[in-house]
């Protein structure tokens, strides 16, 4: 196992664990996390608040408590007490019952008075029983009463939380004494404060839900707004995925006037619909809409060049190669002459073509898909493939068929192939056998051109497809474009050409294992998917058969000499 945040290889599949990979997940990321920040900040803020008012109150009502106990003492002490008998007055038992008795408390509020270590007095609202004071707290508020400073200097409250049967409580406590006795107490203040602690943790508890409420709500809210600000990078991306080298035609739908290149105008883009052209990914839009746009007319102005260079090029070739036709060679040497310009300006003409036809090939309408039945497909090439040997047109011959249906541009495919036959029958020596076939493959539908002659080395296979490749240069009678136009017929469906060795040799025709020490011959496959991405129109997912109604291409006895080129 790998440390975290490392790569994680399985086989030939490198996973990376990334939680947060789009723009709009660490927008949501990021203000889920600042607002939980801020709601838990105000959450410990109100509770830590209202906890020290809760202390503030509390320390003010004992604060209270014991002021009117010391002035109670003072009356005592000089003798304007009149809430007793003459012999009460002055004992020590009497000044905390008529303390305890005698005060209008809140409902948890207890008053206590301590003598010889004990609970002699206790407020109407509790008892001794229910308050639950430990022996070792009253332990230590009886030794107040072996402090008693000089007069008329009172000791200081001591002030202290506890625990109690009844639940927590803050106190203060002092000691108390009468003059002219030698008995002392203690007078003890005390308020429980778990009722009051438990309203401030409800109060806590509900802000915190509240909080939770409104976190989820603003995540919602910061999702929605994340999407419809970044709306207009999704879109740009999607329109990445749509452009091709020859289809820019796409744009950003974008809401409001903008300056297009194309009328030299301002023109809106995507109607109602689209995007406020407004800060900074309006403004991004509209950039990459003109650039779009200025690359659309490089590219049109491109395809008008090439057609029309095309047409300007045909037009002398055609012109000379009738007139060339109306000589009358007078002498051999004439003769050999008119020949060989004339099978120039057929090989100009050828190339001109095969140029124009490999410029085609990156345009969008260069490809008219549609179902097309393979099995009657792979029939029609074998048929069209038989004559161009005249001399032997037994030794193609169909090996398989693959039974479907399949998106593809009939008239194209047919051209590929018999572009790969016309090259097996020019590399081959006569009576070798060219095997022609088709299956379907992982989604895929391959047509398959093999031969049995001597093959090609591996070291040139990856040169064959290059433009202008030749691997004997002696031979002049070709182009070099003929598997460059095939490869551009692949990549336009969607799919590739390959190049493999053919398993096996012919025994009667092929040449002797001397001639070919690299393998028995050359195998071209041409696969494309069963379905052409940018074919047109709501197709279903090819049948295993045809249906009734579908197009196949029909066997032909003749093929132009075009269409093997």
């Amino acid at each position: 196992m790998g440390g975290r945040g490392r790569p994680r290889s399985l086989g030939a599949v490198t996973l990376r664990w990334r939680p947060f990979a789009s723009v709009r997940s660490r927008i949501l990321g990021w203000s889920v996390l600042l607002l939980a920040a801020a709601f838990a900040a105000s959450t410990v803020a109100m509770h830590v608040l209202l906890v020290r008012q809760l202390d503030g109150r509390v320390s003010a009502e004992l604060t209270h408590e014991i002021a009117e106990f010391r002035a109670l003492e003072a009356q005592r002490a000089a003798g304007k007490d009149t809430g007793g008998t003459d012999g009460a007055a002055t004992s020590m038992l009497a000044l905390l019952r008529a303390k305890t008795s005698q005060a209008v408390l809140e409902p948890d509020t207890v008053l206590v008075g301590l003598m010889g270590g004990r609970i002699v007095a206790i407020s109407g609202n509790s008892s001794t029983a229910a308050l639950g004071v430990s022996p070792a707290q009253l332990a230590s508020w009886s030794a107040l009463a072996a402090v008693q400073p000089a007069p008329p200097t009172p000791t200081a409250p001591h002030a202290g939380n506890m625990l109690l049967a009844a639940g927590p409580a803050q106190y203060q406590a002092v000691s108390a004494s009468v003059p002219g006795t030698p008995v002392t107490g203690v007078f003890v203040a005390i308020v429980l404060t778990g009722g009051r602690r438990a309203g401030i943790a409800r109060i806590t508890q509900l802000q915190a839900e509240v909080g939770a409420v409104a976190l989820l709500l603003g995540a919602a809210l910061a999702w929605v707004i994340a999407g419809r600000l970044l709306r207009p990078l999704r879109d740009t991306t999607e329109l990445a995925r749509r452009i091709t080298d020859t289809d820019i035609s796409g744009r950003i739908p974008i809401r409001g006037p903008a300056r297009s290149r194309r009328a030299g105008r301002r023109v809106r883009y995507g109607g109602s619909g689209g995007h406020r052209g407004r800060g900074e990914i309006g403004e991004l839009a509209h950039t990459l809409n003109r650039m779009l746009d200025r690359l659309e007319s490089a590219l049109t102005t491109q395809r008008r060049f090439l057609a029309d260079a095309g047409h300007e090029l045909r037009t002398p070739i055609t012109i000379i190669q009738g007139n060339l036709d109306t000589l009358t060679a007078v002498t051999a040497e004439d003769a050999q002459t008119l020949t060989i310009v004339s099978d120039e300006l057929t090989r100009m003409a050828r190339l001109v073509d095969e140029l124009a036809l490999l410029a085609r090939s990156e345009w969008p309408d260069f490809l008219r898909p549609e179902p097309t039945d393979i099995t009657a497909l792979t029939v029609a090439l074998a048929a069209k493939a038989r004559v161009l040997d005249p001399a032997d047109d037994t030794r193609i011959t169909l090996t398989g068929t693959a039974a479907g249906v399949a998106v593809l541009d009939p008239q194209r495919i047919t051209q590929a192939v018999m572009q790969l036959a016309a090259n097996a029958v020019a590399h081959t020596p006569p009576g070798t056998r060219i095997e022609i076939g088709s299956a379907i493959a992982g989604g895929r539908v391959e047509f398959r051109v093999a031969d049995h002659g001597i093959g090609i080395p591996p070291e040139q296979r990856d040169l064959v497809f290059q433009r202008f490749a030749r691997l004997d240069s002696r031979r002049t009678d070709g182009t070099g474009l003929g598997l460059s136009i095939v490869a551009a017929i692949a990549a336009a469906h969607g799919g590739s050409v390959r190049l493999a060795e053919t398993s096996a040799a012919t025994p009667a025709s092929a040449p002797s294992p001397s001639a070919q020490p690299w393998g028995g011959g050359a195998a071209f496959v041409l696969s494309i998917p069963l379905r052409h991405p940018a074919a047109s129109g709501p197709y279903p997912d090819p049948p295993l058969a045809p249906p009734r109604g579908v197009r196949a291409a029909a066997p032909a006895a003749t093929i132009s000499a075009g269409a093997a080129r």
